[in-house]
């Protein structure tokens, strides 16, 4: 089974604020879902964010890649550009890639019970759970080491 994240942001670059969503669980989580059968990886990102949030976004680039080994419930994340080709095929994929809301819209209640933008230094202090937790993990040394490019999306 494939999952998709999406790191949306309000405006592209280095500074633009992300988008976390509440769950019903009430713990705060990045946008995500599965990805269907004959469904890209990108059309799945945009799929998701039209349904669950009501945006229209710009998908960009993957950011990160985690694999769940089925047999023995070991989580590996890979920073994308670092991926490698395996054949091994007993894996769940969980994708993360980068988005901008087009239209600059607000996404609508439904799924998700409560939404704010922090700026991409705050996500470390949200307190995401999972594959979040270990994405972030990854994800925010890079943001905090002010080593961002100019240019992150597309």
């Amino acid at each position: 089974m494939k999952y998709i994240s999406l790191l949306i942001q309000h405006h592209g670059g280095p500074t633009g604020d992300v988008l976390v969503c509440k769950n019903k669980n009430g713990t705060w989580e990045l946008p995500c879902g599965k990805v269907g059968a004959c469904e890209t990886d990108e059309a799945a990102a945009a799929r998701v964010a039209l349904e669950k949030l009501h945006m229209t976004v710009t998908v960009g680039k993957q950011t990160m890649l985690g694999r769940k080994y089925i047999q023995d419930g070991c989580v590996e994340h890979i920073v994308c550009g670092n991926i490698t080709h395996n054949t091994h095929t007993k894996y769940d994929y969980h994708a993360y890639y980068e988005a901008i809301d087009t239209w600059q819209t607000e996404p609508v209640a439904g799924e998700y019970t409560e939404f704010k933008w922090v700026h991409p230094s705050e996500l470390g202090a949200c307190g995401f759970e999972g594959d979040d937790k270990n994405f972030v993990a990854k994800y925010d040394p890079w943001v905090n080491g002010r080593e961002i490019p100019d240019v992150r999306m597309y």
